[in-house]
């Protein structure tokens, strides 16, 4: 089985940060996901909470759903294939 793509946005924090994390940590390794946030430079407490699935099942975007940052994150997955899209904003 292939995996799944899956992109989030808003995991710098609440719910985008708890949903990369469980998602990552499936232990059949189903998904790979590519969890944004508008300022990576956030990203301490999603990569604390990730720990090892940190650059193999997870991998940490710059994406701001309001501006064309959007093209640069889709364009730098695997055949720009998303399987899974969940968009988190407060």
């Amino acid at each position: 089985m292939d995996q799944k793509t899956v992109l989030i946005t808003g995991c710098s924090s609440g719910i985008g940060l708890a949903l990369a994390v469980r998602i990552a940590k499936d232990e059949k390794k189903r998904f790979k996901v590519y969890a944004t946030m508008r300022n990576p430079s956030k990203s301490e407490k999603l990569a604390e909470a990730a720990r090892r699935t940190l650059g193999r099942t997870l991998k940490i975007k710059q994406l701001d759903a309001c501006d064309e940052s959007i093209t640069a994150c889709v364009d730098s997955i695997p055949n720009r294939r998303i399987d899974v899209l969940s968009m988190h904003r407060f």
